[in-house]
């Protein structure tokens, strides 16, 4: 059976993979990119729909595979360990009382399982042109959207139950 990136014999396609795609895979993997951020680095011009094509092309996926046991080998680090340990320190955070550590560390464990995602909503106002009342009346604007998708998950001390903000 010939190694990876060697050609087959017999006419079959070969299992290369092109420098742009290697790229591509190198940003995913090294440089911490989403997989459209990695194939706009790599010089693609439909980073979504190339992203989304690339990782389901069998060839790229099996050199995916290799580049992370590659990684889980040199370091000694995978994702279920990783999930593990951080699940471990959220535990022994939250039995010393240091909730702060407690929840850094789950949120990072479900940041890695893909559970929670960082979204974050730009609005550019020009406040040079606004009134200082203009200013305080939209910071208030966006305290109230931003309240009204806040839960309050602080146990009640009557019920234990927790309840919405308002």
């Amino acid at each position: 059976m010939s190694k990876f990136g060697e050609s087959r014999k017999n006419g079959l396609a070969e299992r290369r993979i092109t420098p742009q795609q290697q790229k591509f895979l190198d940003n995913y993997v090294h440089k911490d990119l989403t997989q459209t951020a990695s194939a706009r680095e790599a010089g693609y011009k439909n980073a979504n729909v190339s992203a989304v094509q690339l990782l389901n092309m069998p060839k790229l996926k099996e050199r995916l595979e290799e580049m992370r046991m590659e990684l889980e080998s040199k370091f000694g680090v995978t994702v279920t360990k990783s999930v593990r340990d951080m699940q471990r320190l959220r535990d022994e955070a939250w039995a010393a009382n240091n909730f702060s550590a407690a929840i850094k560390a789950e949120e990072l464990r479900l940041k890695v399982t893909g559970l929670m995602v960082n979204r974050s909503h730009v609005t550019v106002e020009n406040i040079d042109a606004m009134t200082r009342e203009d200013i305080a009346l939209k910071l208030q604007e966006f305290m109230d959207r931003a309240k009204d998708r806040m839960i309050d998950i602080t146990p009640s001390e009557k019920t234990g139950n927790t309840t919405k903000v308002q």
